[in-house]
């Protein structure tokens, strides 16, 4: 890969990607991983990771977005629609203008050549992928305003620009975080979403990810309010480690823009991401990059459409199928106006996951007497808001049974060993992070 993620120069068509071959269908050439530890590490090590990747870009829009539209610490001290509309305005701009251009280029001016698959998306699914993609920037504008609040009346310690390189330590906290941020974003991201491929979460909340059986740039932040809500507890080491408001953005933008030209349904062009496009088209299987290669650790890595040599997952048999067939059902409707009103169960889970967002705003601003209620210490709003979504998919369960395992497809693996691992972790790397933002955010 050459700079910036580019091959020969190029930013569509041949030679992207260059280990692709062309005689084989899209998606039907094995995919190879680093191997080892070394092969992990080393374009960490080297700097690789951001000046030889797709990273790099992301890297240059979040530092422009930085230096022409600087977090106001003075109005962000009080909260006021004003500064809060300014930054939504921005992250919708960004995001539209940068998912937009390769939707565009994509399906519009055909840069590239090889699609995965041939149909085109549907007026539908296109509708419903844009809404929900605005819904996630408007959640990260969320997070950016909570986070700023807090930097600004010192509720969270940060370093300040101008300190930014006044002394050794902090020069190498720049680099070195700026450097392993898209790191970060790759591991938080493995553990975050396999855990919500668990059926309990799965169903009322991720499913509506994986409607896009066939994925196209909208696709990639098109997400449940729920899951958006962990997808962004990624900006966890700015809660955690003295760090510059840039990193808390440069964390949130790559998260924002990232996924886009991932979730493309094309093979040749800049970002082409055949490993994340299996997933959605095979489904449990490529939870994480290919960085870091996570998948290739616990035995859900699939290297190509067709048979697979390399997968060991327990997501094969009828189930399986069933649940393959319940998707194609989902995504391939026509648009129409009844497909616009949800199920029962999914209105109910609605409106109890709704209740505890809407709990944390009447705590924030109009009830703020809500913020000083507690249980064993621990902070109640913060407890309803990160915790309260996984509490009601499982009261759902009850009031709505379901033919398969709440672990499903985990359900072979041990609660000692890789299944308890990823319940401990995957929450970890959610929960708690939402939990000590909306604590944060009461300036406690």
């Amino acid at each position: 890969m050459g700079f910036a993620g580019t091959e020969g120069g190029k930013w569509f068509g041949s030679p992207h990607p260059r280990w692709v071959d062309r005689s084989l269908p899209p998606g039907y050439t094995p995919l190879k991983l680093p191997q080892g530890f070394w092969g992990r590490l080393k374009p960490i090590i080297t700097t690789e990771v951001l000046f030889y990747t797709p990273n790099f870009v992301w890297f240059i829009i979040t530092l422009g977005a930085y230096v022409m539209f600087p977090y106001d610490f003075d109005s962000a001290k009080t909260w006021n629609l004003s500064w809060i509309l300014d930054r939504a305005a921005l992250n919708l701009t960004i995001t539209v203008t940068f998912v937009g251009f390769w939707y565009m280029s994509l399906y519009h001016a055909h840069w590239a050549e090889r699609k995965f698959q041939e149909k085109q998306p549907s007026l539908g699914m296109m509708i419903h992928n844009i809404w929900y993609t605005c819904l996630g920037a408007l959640q990260w504008t969320a997070w950016e305003v909570v986070f700023m609040h807090a930097f600004a009346n010192g509720y969270l310690p940060y370093i300040s620009d101008k300190d930014s390189f006044s002394s050794p330590g902090n020069i190498l906290r720049m680099i070195g975080y700026t450097i392993l941020i898209p790191v970060w974003r790759e591991f938080h991201f493995y553990w975050a979403h396999r855990m919500l491929h668990m059926r309990v979460l799965y169903k009322y909340v991720h499913s509506l990810h994986h409607r896009n059986i066939d994925p196209e740039p909208f696709s990639g932040l098109a997400m449940h309010p729920v899951e958006h809500l962990y997808y962004f507890s990624t900006i966890a080491p700015s809660l955690y480690l003295l760090m510059s408001p840039f990193h808390f953005m440069w964390n949130g933008m790559h998260a924002v823009i990232s996924p886009a030209a991932a979730h493309s349904g094309w093979e040749d062009h800049w970002q082409s991401d055949q490993l994340h496009y299996l997933h959605h088209a095979r489904f449990e299987c490529n939870y994480g990059g290919g960085g870091l290669a996570m998948d290739k650790i616990f035995g859900t890595y699939r290297e190509k459409m067709g048979n697979s040599h390399e997968y060991k997952g327990a997501a094969n048999g009828k189930d399986d199928e069933k649940l393959k067939a319940e998707k194609t059902t989902v995504t391939r409707v026509a648009l129409d106006i009844r497909n616009a009103i949800p199920k029962l169960e999914d209105f109910v889970y609605t409106l109890l996951y709704l209740g505890c967002f809407a709990l944390f705003f009447l705590a924030l601003i109009p009830l703020p007497w809500l913020q000083g209620l507690h249980i064993a210490g621990f902070n109640v709003i913060g407890l309803v808001l990160a915790y309260g979504p996984i509490v009601a998919a499982f009261c759902m369960r009850g009031l709505f049974p379901d033919r398969l395992s709440v672990i499903w497809p985990f359900h072979k693996e041990s609660v000692v060993g890789p299944l308890g691992l990823h319940i401990i972790v995957g929450s970890l790397f959610t929960t708690i992070p939402v939990y000590h933002a909306a604590v944060i955010a009461f300036g406690q």
